[in-house]
């Protein structure tokens, strides 16, 4: 007997909440990244000083990283350029929805929008949404 494939279609608001989530992960691969090359530089600028202190750190190695230094900032161009197209999305995809209701979560489906938490809620949030129940 076959079964017939399994078919998934986003809807838009789920859409809207893939590119959500993968803006804040490129964001933070993109800052990770920008870190990365900071430090990179920092050294390389600290042994051009030294150099000019005494002719002794003239003969330092430039740092090992500093040949990674060229693919280091070709990927955060490509971080920074797919970070904005994904904004650029989420903003045209957020225009055609405003004023929509989303639907029902889809059961099982993790990370869908209004899809059952996992897990409860800190006493800090229980007291925050319930401020008569919290003892003093």
């Amino acid at each position: 007997m076959a079964l017939e494939p399994i078919h998934i279609q986003l809807s838009k608001f789920e859409q809207i909440e893939v590119l959500r989530q993968e803006i804040d992960l490129r964001e933070e691969e993109l800052k990770e990244t920008e870190k990365s090359i900071r430090a990179v530089l920092w050294e390389i600028e600290r042994i051009k000083y030294l150099s000019t202190v005494h002719p002794l750190f003239r003969q330092l190695p430039q740092p090992a990283e500093a040949a990674n230094l060229p693919q280091l900032q070709a990927n955060r161009e490509a971080l920074g350029q797919a970070i904005e197209a994904l904004k650029m999305t989420l903003t045209a995809l957020e225009g055609e929805t405003k004023g929509m209701q989303p639907p029902p979560a889809r059961a099982g489906m993790p990370g869908a929008p209004g899809a059952p938490r996992k897990k409860f809620d800190s006493f800090d949030d229980f007291r925050t949404r319930n401020p008569g129940s919290a003892r003093p």
